[in-house]
């Protein structure tokens, strides 16, 4: 916590031997008050900045694993009915504990957000205090001390962390103090991302009424004055008469038509320099659909006016990208960003998933899409890099000059 030094690993406790009975530890938050919104953003600003919960748990997750050293740790939210899941996860083996169901009660992480408080083990798999429903999956990634805090706010309870040692180990009081204060900030941090994108949605909606209520009004009444002409040519017995109704009935129908596509044309019109934010957009929800893996887009700065294939290059660089997370990356979150700065327009996908071998050959097997990707961009003045680790996943970089250039 604030004021205290870092705890390194030895701050752990030592580790235990086997045969010690072991039971699972739980803690009360009778000298820990829940710190205030104002405390949260003076002692962990760069969380409540990340409006984005995906990055928010990924920086999260990383910033937990490294207070004692520990081997791994994992982030899960709770979701419908109550139930938890793993969605986040830094220095595991294999991908047993990855996006895992837990109910609540069940297992170490379950029993935490039931009890709401944090809750720790020196032997996972021998430990009475806890159920041992997934002794199976924590065994495939060998760990043995294990650590589960609830992110709650006011009460409510969003998920859990864990952290977690491939040895016996106990825990000490500093380490757990600082893992509950970043708890709370994350708590604090999802909120704020469902906060926002509850009030996007309601922005949305508004416009969608608003065009609604605007075609009404100017499509109804016209509709109504023809259905009216229609019904009094039957009391019209001359056929000069008649074919004069309808012709005046067609230019009605005509001039229907061309307000209605007036107002689809409105609605599906927009700027230039809108262009690349929307369809990178576009992208992450088909990708979201399509693999169930949360896909954020984070625009960090306005988009300037770019060039056809200035938005198509980086547009197909995203693209080949997502499609490299599907196939290969077994990753939890991606995030997309998008900046415009020094002359540059740049795109970062960013996943947290498996690091891909930095010695293969982008034109060569599974990369040949982000390499024809990158020879695009090179053709248009800009580059692409791949950044990539076991620990924190792929990133990729592509991008151009924001001045405009010849179409290709």
């Amino acid at each position: 916590m604030t004021g205290h030094p870092r705890p390194r690993k030895e701050d752990r406790g030592k580790p235990v031997s086997e045969n010690t009975p072991t039971a699972a530890h739980e803690f009360t938050h009778s000298d820990l008050k829940p710190s205030i919104l104002d405390n949260l953003a003076l002692s962990r600003a760069e969380l409540l900045v990340l409006t984005d919960e995906a990055s928010a748990m990924t920086t999260a997750g990383q910033r937990i694993r490294e207070i004692g050293d520990f081997d791994m740790s994992l982030i899960g939210r709770v979701e419908v009915d109550g139930v938890m899941v793993h969605r986040s996860w830094q220095g595991t083996k294999s991908n047993a504990l990855h996006r895992l169901v837990v109910p609540e009660g069940i297992g170490l992480g379950g029993k935490s957000i039931m009890l709401q408080q944090p809750v720790w083990v020196r032997d996972y798999l021998s430990d009475p205090g806890i159920t041992h429903d997934f002794d199976a999956l924590v065994e495939q990634e060998s760990l043995r001390g294990m650590l589960a805090v609830p992110m709650a706010y006011e009460g409510h309870v969003l998920g859990a962390m864990y952290v977690g040692t491939r040895e016996y180990s106990s825990f000490g009081d500093r380490v757990i103090a600082e893992i509950q204060s970043i708890a709370e900030t994350a708590a604090v941090t999802l909120l704020s991302a469902q906060r926002a994108a509850t009030q996007t949605e309601l922005a949305l909606e508004a416009e969608r009424k608003r065009l609604a209520e605007a075609l009404h009004d100017s499509v109804s009444p016209v509709l109504f004055r023809i259905g009216a002409e229609l019904q009094s040519l039957r009391a019209l017995a001359d056929a000069q008469a008649i074919h004069d109704r309808l012709q005046e009935i067609t230019e009605q129908v005509h001039a229907v038509n061309a307000s209605i596509r007036r107002s689809l044309t409105d609605l599906t019109a927009r700027p230039p320099e809108r262009n690349l934010p929307v369809g990178i957009e576009e992208d992450c929800q088909a990708f979201t659909l399509r693999t169930g893996i949360p896909a954020r887009f984070v625009p960090l700065t306005e988009s300037p006016d770019l060039d056809v294939s200035r938005v198509e290059a980086l547009q197909r660089l995203v693209r080949e990208a997502l499609v490299n997370v599907e196939k290969h990356a077994d990753a939890s979150t991606v995030v997309v960003s998008l900046s415009a700065r020094s002359g540059k327009v740049t795109v970062v996908i960013s996943d947290d998933g498996r690091g891909v071998d930095g010695t293969d050959d982008p034109m060569r097997g599974s990369q040949l899409g982000l390499g024809l990707a990158a020879g695009r961009l090179e053709r248009l003045g800009g580059g692409m890099s791949v950044v990539s680790d076991d620990e924190s996943g792929t990133t990729v970089r592509g991008w151009v000059d924001a001045l405009e250039g010849p179409s290709t």
